[in-house]
């Protein structure tokens, strides 16, 4: 299968990579700090997600039109970009997300945050099936020590607090499932001529329209008026968003789907961080040595190729 021009990775993954991957996966993490914080102000999980991913959606379809990048092309090409708009943003952004705000308040952050170290494993898994990508040791290597390093974090309390928490646990599965799906569909589906700031504007945008979809179905839209109630976080959150997501993008046309997949570990290492910093939370040694695991797993897989040659 012959990928898009723009969305080949090349064959050196540099320093730009790495930033970016430590970048993204940082900014990611700072979600659930800030979703908690949210929570505990009383705004509910649909709202949330609706405003974060509109605000977000708006500011990068304005700066694409500043960069002078078409969102939709005129022509053929159109209902292409809708349908990449449509799959996108429900894989990549609105199931992952409600699921996200939803099992939060019954798994915590700890637990929710553990299942982003998935989908580094099954991204790859995918991206072989369909051929998009070849598990070079290096790569391979890199990924399987950064799961070590997420087993290690989560392993002396990785069984849940009661049993009757296994369901909203077998949910939260549903997160990296999407998200490594969503890794291999943008790589597959990238349109022709498309930019990274347009395509993360209505990805944005389609995963807003989802979320709306559901507000309505559900009769949640009543629940709008509670983002009252965090208006300094809501703002942050959209303004965070808006620059990971733009990147995001960059990080998926440098790097590829199995290399951007790695951004779960680094989002968990840093939601263990703020964590401690904000929360007062305390983590045993095994904890901290995870960490450093996932780190050389990152870096072994940024430059582990040509180590592996």
């Amino acid at each position: 299968m012959t990928l898009p021009s723009a969305t080949v990775p090349p064959a050196s993954r540099g320093a730009e990579s790495l930033a970016l991957l430590l970048l993204v996966g940082g900014l990611i993490g700072v979600i659930f700090p800030v979703t908690k914080i949210a929570q505990a102000a009383g705004v509910p999980p649909l709202p949330w997600a609706f405003s974060m991913m509109l605000g977000a959606g708006v500011i990068l379809a304005g700066l694409a039109r500043v960069k002078g990048q078409a969102m939709l092309p005129a022509g053929p090409l159109t209902g292409r970009y809708l349908r990449y708009f449509a799959v996108s943003g429900l894989l990549s952004m609105a199931l992952p997300n409600v699921v996200l705000f939803f099992v939060m308040p019954w798994l915590g952050a700890g637990l929710s945050a553990v299942v982003y170290t998935l989908p580094p494993i099954l991204t790859l898994l995918m991206a072989v099936a369909v051929r998009i990508e070849k598990p070079d040791r290096g790569r391979v290597l890199g990924i399987l020590l950064g799961f070590v390093g997420a087993l290690m974090i989560v392993g002396p309390r990785g069984s849940l607090p009661t049993p009757d928490l296994a369901g909203w646990m077998a949910l939260a599965f549903v997160m990296p499932l999407s998200v490594a799906a969503g890794n291999v569909y943008r790589t597959m589906a990238w349109p022709p001529g498309g930019q990274p700031v347009a395509l993360a504007a209505g990805t944005m945008l389609g995963g807003a329209a989802w979320v709306a979809l559901a507000l309505l179905a559900t009769g949640a839209v009543a629940d709008l008026p509670a983002l009252g109630l965090a208006p300094g976080l809501a703002l942050l959150q959209i303004a965070v968003t808006a620059l990971t997501y733009v990147l995001y993008f960059r990080l998926q046309v440098v790097a590829g789907p199995v290399y951007l997949s790695q951004i779960g570990y680094v989002a968990t290492s840093v939601g263990l961080g703020t964590g401690t910093l904000l929360f007062g939370e305390r983590y045993s040694p095994w904890v901290w040595g995870g960490a450093a695991v996932i780190v050389l797993g990152v870096l072994l897989v940024s430059f582990g190729r040509r180590f592996a040659r």
